[in-house]
This record gives structure tokens, C-alpha cells and sequence, in this order.
């Protein structure tokens, strides 16, 4: 787990071209190997009560917010006619926040009995909704630009963030 938070801040402070092929790979490779991890659980730390059912979905809703505001803050620029984007040192503090809140919230959920809560594959699927705000944040953003008449990749290049960003000038920037 910390070599997978510790690649993706490394990621997060360099530029990344933002390639649609590429963008949505991380997050959904987490979220399978977390869903795999827990169909693999002992039948006893999968089991769901209200407990369980409103951590789940409050740290749920915090992954995929601090993702967002990740977003949010990160950088995009046009590098080479194509779209990069890079979150930076303010984005990779805000791993310490869920880092912080997430070790409070296993605390909490062992005491509560809810261990499902604090399984792997929970924890996989935590990091794979903060990847998807960011990302969801960062097309958004990329394609607002866009729209806004932004100096916008060219020289044919074919993809980028979201699904109206399909090419050069002649194809709708």
C-alpha cells in the first residue's frame, strides 16, 4: 500500500500527459484488485452493518472529494501539442489528510467490530475514487479550457482527457 501511494505522489509532482487511454488505467486497475481482495475476505470481516455501511460510504465520499480538490489544484498546460497536467506538492499534502483520517476511521471501525471497513480491498477502492475525482476534475477542467478558446494541443494529436477533446483545429477547438 505505501509503495502504491508512494508512486502516485512521484507521479503527481511531474508533468503526466493526460491520456485518455492512460488517465482512467490506475483507477481502475485499484478498483478491481480491491474488489478481488474482498471477495477473497474471510466471510466474518465482509459482513455489512449500518456501522460498516456509513464508514464505507463517509470515507467513500472524502476519497472522491479530496480527489476532486486534488483536481482542482493541479496544474495543465499544452507541452508539445499535448495536454499535461501535474498536482504537485499542495496536491500530494492532501494524501497526509486521508492518510490521517483513514487511520482514525480503522481505529474507530475495529472497535465498532465493522472490519470490513478496515480490509485491503477497502482500502484499494478508497485510493481508486480519489484517483477517479481527480481525474473526473481534470478532464472537466481540460475540456472547459477548451471550450473556452485556450490555446488547445494540435499538430495532430488524436486524444486527450475527455471525450470531446478529439484532435487538431479542424475537429471543433
Amino acid at each position: 500500500m505505501v509503495a502504491v501511494l508512494g508512486w502516485i505522489v512521484y507521479r503527481q509532482t511531474r508533468w503526466q500527459v493526460l491520456d485518455p487511454a492512460r488517465i482512467w488505467r490506475m483507477p481502475v486497475i485499484l478498483a478491481v484488485i480491491g474488489l478481488v481482495s474482498l471477495r477473497s475476505a474471510p466471510a466474518d470481516a465482509r459482513s455489512l452493518d449500518g456501522v460498516a455501511v456509513a464508514l464505507l460510504v463517509g470515507t467513500g465520499l472524502l476519497s472522491l472529494g479530496v480527489g476532486a480538490l486534488m483536481g482542482q489544484l493541479s496544474q495543465l498546460r499544452v507541452a508539445e501539442g499535448r495536454w499535461e497536467a501535474r498536482t504537485g506538492w499542495a496536491g500530494s499534502l492532501l494524501w497526509l489528510v486521508l492518510i490521517v483520517v483513514r487511520v482514525g476511521v480503522d481505529a474507530g471501525a475495529s472497535a465498532l467490530g465493522a472490519k470490513i471497513v478496515t480490509s485491503t480491498g477497502v482500502i484499494l477502492l478508497m485510493v481508486a475514487l480519489n484517483r477517479v475525482g481527480r481525474t473526473l476534475v481534470l478532464v472537466r477542467r481540460a475540456d472547459v479550457r477548451r471550450s473556452v478558446g485556450a490555446p488547445m494541443p494540435g499538430n495532430g494529436y488524436t486524444g486527450g482527457p475527455g471525450s470531446g477533446f478529439s484532435g487538431g483545429p479542424g475537429n471543433g477547438y
